[in-house]
């Protein structure tokens, strides 16, 4: 589980609440909220 505000590393992030892919090209980019649901949970 990854957590919003974390930098977990490049890859595609789905929303444990709603399930909305979100991708992070930058491995030192953080983790924002859901931007659907604002959930702050993610599985890789």
């Amino acid at each position: 589980m990854v957590t919003a505000g974390s930098i977990p590393g490049t890859g595609f992030y789905f929303c444990v609440q709603c399930g909305k892919r979100t991708y992070l090209e930058i491995g030192t980019d953080r983790l924002p909220p859901c931007t659907k649901c604002h959930g702050t949970e993610f599985k890789k």
